[in-house]
């Protein structure tokens, strides 16, 4: 895993080389052999990464402030979060730093994490009340904390995100009909493949096939790009490459029959090996605790990703527990078509940003 060196870069907006690190981490994480179906945020990842990173001494391996716009970009879209798609295409954020009422973090902390929007509560950390966050704030789509409160808990950084959008042209529901899907080994399943017919952003080069899938309000997106090759051997900056192809004002428009399964992915990502990579496995040090350091002891993302004829519904909590320094037609159309492994992105249409990256290896098995 490689990531740009942008130390120097603190501006307001993202980058090429953010947005290439936001891709490499997204991607590190769908690398998942054990399961056909991924979807995961590498924003919800990045802003629970920057908040301790804000906490150390140690510079990680990546300037994550740098990437502080990807989860602040989104305020536009904000409003309670909900398991419908709307209209008006809704983003939900939130964030919360849980802290032991015997566990002391300096003022200093404080002022360094408020740029990630992170409310602190202080009092016992009981189980039951990180679920009941967890259930608020992704509209009852994710039950409860991805992680176990133990007695060594001191600290539990909890954020969540929400997507919910109609598609700006609908999907009919009488336009779904059974169709083969041809999984990564080469064996076929029968799927809902939705179908329909538009003026879209399309691409078919440079390895790719794929579609622009704009919400209602058509500032946002989904992007569905699927590689000519294994997509195992899909590189950060092939991706990249196509997403941008279907970002405006690059865009080719063009009239495309897509046809895409329906499908609902549901799971559980661990994120030690990611904080290792990006350098910050390490957690709090004496700097901004006036007790001993502290390190990450469980650190997952949760996800759940609902795509039909209506739109798509996208949520997921990403936790962080810290403890004690003790390690753990009418014209012929272009036919795009998802009946092979295929990423499906949300993000903006200007820019690409990964707001959520999906790995759709089976739609039957989601």
């Amino acid at each position: 895993m490689t990531f740009s060196d942008n130390s120097s870069v603190h501006g307001a907006a993202l980058t090429e080389e953010n947005q290439a690190d936001l891709l490499d981490i997204g991607l590190f994480l769908l690398d998942d052999p054990d399961s056909a179906n991924t979807v995961v945020s590498p924003v919800g990842v990045v802003a629970a990464a920057g908040v301790i990173a804000e906490g150390s001494s140690d510079e990680p391996i990546i300037d994550l402030k740098t990437l502080r716009p990807a989860w602040t970009m989104w305020r536009r879209w904000a409003g309670p979060p909900t398991r419908n798609p709307k209209k008006n295409p809704v983003i939900a954020t939130a964030a919360q730093l849980f802290v032991d009422p015997e566990f002391s973090i300096k003022p200093a902390y404080h002022e360094a994490i408020a740029g990630w929007d992170v409310s602190i509560e202080t009092g016992a950390i009981i189980q039951e009340n990180l679920d009941e966050w967890a259930r608020i704030n992704t509209a009852n789509l994710i039950q409860q904390s991805g992680i176990t409160v133990t007695p060594e808990t001191k600290l539990v950084l909890q954020n969540a995100i929400t997507f919910a959008a109609k598609w700006q042209e609908d999907f009919r529901q009488w336009d779904v009909i059974d169709y083969d899907f041809t999984r990564a080994d080469g064996t076929i399943t029968r799927v809902k493949m939705m179908c329909s017919v538009r003026h879209a952003p399309y691409t078919v080069s440079d390895g790719w096939r794929g579609v622009r899938l704009d919400y209602a309000d058509g500032e946002l997106a989904a992007f569905v790009l699927i590689p000519d090759d294994d997509i195992e051997q899909v590189t950060p900056t092939m991706l990249r490459q196509a997403v941008s192809q279907l970002c405006r004002p690059n865009e080719t428009i063009g009239f495309v029959l897509t046809r895409l399964p329906r499908f609902t992915v549901a799971i559980s990502k661990d994120l030690a090996d990611l904080f290792t990579a990006i350098g910050v496995e390490h957690g709090m040090d004496r700097a901004m605790t006036t007790d001993l350091p502290m390190i990450p002891t469980q650190a997952k993302q949760q996800a759940i990703i609902v795509v039909d004829e209506q739109g798509t519904v996208v949520s997921t909590v990403t936790i962080v527990c810290m403890g004690m320094d003790i390690p753990h037609w009418a014209e012929e159309p272009i036919d795009i078509m998802a009946d092979q492994p295929f990423y499906f992105i949300v993000g903006d249409v200007e820019t690409g940003t990964p707001l959520f990256l999906s790995h759709i290896g089976d739609p039957k098995m989601a």
